[in-house]
């Protein structure tokens, strides 16, 4: 009786060293991969972060602008301001109509408004995106800054209502029909009025509550200009924070 053997492929068997030969690539290949993703991830985090400080520099640099222009604008109010009272406090006022109509009215155009501008800061903020500044001395910084904008923006509230209030006691002392005849459209501006026109009150009391209104709005924009020139300080020093981390000019 014949015997047939069957051959069988022979297969070596893996010792220890081929799977741990296997485990380490198979390692490496899952950690390459992570690195380059994490350093992905970074790159597009470090831009984005860039980005932003841009964005927020840009900001300040409007921040500046306005500030400046503020300071100019109340200078320029304080001085009819201080005018106007001391005009309405003369017995020979209705000598001076003209100038203090124009005055009066030109005290509010523009209305001298302090106002900063955060949109980079909120949106970083609502998104999450502040955590990308990851320097702790500019992470503060920026956090500091714009912590002091809530007060800045109580203030400017104050200076509207002030405004407001002198709004209301300025028909109970002038022409509204003047002020309507004085007014240019293209572009929005007011000219001296035409003749000496006059008051329609010569009651000391109203003229006097006037003055009052007109001295607390004087004050407060007086305030706020103050409180502008240090907010220029802190803008400028955080401009040359951002610019020397990021290096940017």
């Amino acid at each position: 009786m014949e015997v047939h053997h069957h051959a069988h492929a022979s297969h070596g068997k893996k010792n220890w060293k081929s799977y741990f030969r296997e485990f380490i690539m198979l390692f490496l290949a899952v950690f390459c991969g992570f690195l380059a993703e994490y350093q992905l991830e970074h790159k597009i985090e470090g831009e984005r972060e860039e980005q932003y400080v841009k964005s927020m520099l840009e900001d300040l640099k409007t921040d500046t602008a306005r500030i400046s222009r503020f300071s100019v604008e109340s200078d320029s109010n304080q001085f009819k301001i201080d005018s106007l009272i001391q005009l309405l406090r003369r017995p020979d006022r209705h000598l001076y109509g003209n100038t203090i109509y124009y005055f009066a009215r030109i005290i509010t155009v523009p209305a001298s408004r302090f106002e900063l501008n955060d949109r980079t800061y909120d949106q970083m903020k609502s998104s999450g995106m502040l955590r990308l500044m990851t320097d702790k001395a500019v992470s503060d910084s920026v956090s500091t800054y714009y912590a002091a904008q809530a007060n800045f923006k109580q203030q400017e509230e104050l200076q509207l209502t002030r405004m407001n209030t002198y709004f209301d006691m300025t028909g109970k002392v002038f022409d509204g029909a003047v002020f309507q005849d004085m007014m240019e459209k293209y572009p929005y501006t007011y000219h001296r009025p035409d003749g000496n026109p006059q008051l329609i009150t010569t009651d000391a009391a109203i003229i006097n509550e006037y003055i009052v209104k007109l001295h607390y709005f004087g004050g407060m924009m007086l305030i706020n200009c103050s409180k502008a020139r240090q907010k220029r300080d802190a803008t400028l020093r955080l401009m040359q924070l951002l610019q020397a981390k990021y290096h940017l000019d």
